[in-house]
């Protein structure tokens, strides 16, 4: 659909901004609270889908609708960029593929993990400054409205909309109490409150108590990795910076150093104060090696309990519950947290290699669309997701990585009065803006 100059916001990015709004504000144990069996037993099969991927779906087929080229979109996709056409394709041939060898219970998490992220770098990709500009401040008030929710929870020590689990309400001991806030789990909550701190506000005044709210909310959602990611995300993303600057002889060097300095000086005591007022109790008291961590561990022996048929092509959900009971038992192994794994043992090698394909190429285009901040930020979100399963169930997680990667994406600019058609402008007809 053509625009013209930068001040319009074309109908499927309008739909794309509605669709990460309902991906942030309608999670999965909302969707059980009304009554819907988005992710509990039975239920007809559309029921299980998140309506912020349909609403994405309508998007993309609107783009598609609005596509000048007679092949269609996937024709300008490939001329645009190969490896976000290479990560729809494989996920819809591993789509095929699951539902010929292990069946439709093993293809939900493509469609509504891993499909909705696609769709949405397809239609963020062509779009205009003031588009990124809008689903930029999106992701700040989702993030900052999620970090509210979730320092109310754990003020109250209960979850606004409670969590059910086989049709039965969920409750965490005083003592494991963590908030979700508008995540159906605290460790989804955890990392995109982390994927927020990659979008500060532009000005000062805004910045310094959205970072502290953000700061607060981490703590209190209570997830390790996040937390060690974070810091090392800003001790990296501060040195580079820093580097950068000496090496051009930036008198502002000294500033960014005295910043730095003054961040590392303030942050002892303000992370103390949070720990003292309770905000990190179940964080500190799980900085070590646990059982949950010797746990995850212990769930590379499935690996071990497949036949060959299983590893190639992939095991049914039953025989995935029968393989996991020698690992309850010996190991205390209940479920797999770790999506990797998930992936492989539910696709075989066959599929995996496919979908493994599919997921570095989306990884890619994440990384060669992007600055230094998001490719921090992008690092750390499949490092801390590496470390649980939280992209190998129905999770809005990726959408939000993208939604992010996106808006803070590098994108030209057309020049006053000029017609932007969804095409990258070249170096003569706009100038190239750094959003990082």
């Amino acid at each position: 659909m053509k625009r013209v100059g930068t001040f319009s916001i074309s109908l499927e990015v309008r739909l794309a901004l509605i669709a990460v709004a309902i991906e942030f504000c309608i999670s999965a144990k909302l969707l059980t609270w009304v009554g819907i069996p988005y992710s509990t037993e039975g239920g007809a099969f559309p029921l299980k889908i998140h309506p912020g991927t349909y609403v994405l779906l309508f998007a993309f087929l609107t783009q598609c609708a609005g596509e000048s080229r007679p092949n269609g979109v996937f024709s300008a996709m490939i001329g645009r960029d190969r490896f976000l056409a290479a990560f729809l394709g494989s996920i819809l041939v591993c789509l095929v593929y699951a539902l010929l060898t292990t069946g439709r219970s093993n293809v939900i998490v493509l469609i509504d993990t891993f499909l909705p992220a696609g769709l949405l770098a397809s239609i963020m990709q062509t779009g205009s400054e003031r588009d990124l500009t809008a689903l930029r401040r999106l992701m700040q008030w989702g993030v900052a409205i999620n970090a509210i929710l979730g320092l109310g929870e754990a003020a109250a020590h209960e979850n606004m909309i409670p969590l059910y689990l086989d049709h039965g309400e969920y409750r965490d001991s005083i003592e494991e109490f963590r908030p979700t806030a508008l995540y159906d789990h605290p460790l989804t909550a955890g990392v995109m409150t982390m994927i927020g701190f990659a979008l500060p506000p532009k000005w000062l005044y805004f910045r310094i108590p959205y970072t502290l709210l953000l700061m607060a909310a981490m703590l209190a959602f209570g997830g390790r990795m996040s937390v060690v990611a974070l810091l090392i995300s800003w001790l990296v993303i501060a040195c580079i910076s820093l580097g950068r600057s000496v090496l051009r002889r930036d008198p502002r060097a000294l500033h960014l150093l005295i910043s730095m300095l003054s961040v590392f000086l303030a942050g002892g005591p303000l992370i103390a104060a949070a720990f003292y007022a309770g905000l990190g109790t179940r964080l500190a008291g799980h900085l070590y090696w646990d059982p949950s961590a010797q746990v995850r561990l212990a769930q590379w022996h499935l690996l071990g309990e497949m036949n060959s048929s299983q590893l190639i092509f992939g095991a049914e959900r039953k025989d995935l519950l029968d393989l996991l009971n020698p690992l309850r038992l010996t190991y205390g192994v209940q479920v797999i947290e770790n999506f990797w794994l998930l992936m492989f043992v539910t696709l075989g090698l066959a599929g995996f290699s496919v979908f493994l394909t599919g997921f570095l190429s989306l990884l890619t285009w994440c990384w060669k669309c992007s600055g230094l901040r998001a490719r921090v930020l992008l690092v750390a979100v499949v490092f801390v997701a590496s470390t649980s399963n939280s992209l190998g169930r129905k999770s809005t997680l990726l959408v939000g990585l993208v939604a992010a990667i996106s808006s803070l994406s590098v994108r030209p600019v057309a020049r006053a009065g000029q017609v932007w058609a969804g095409q990258r402008a070249g170096p003569s007809t706009g100038a190239v803006i750094n959003a990082t």
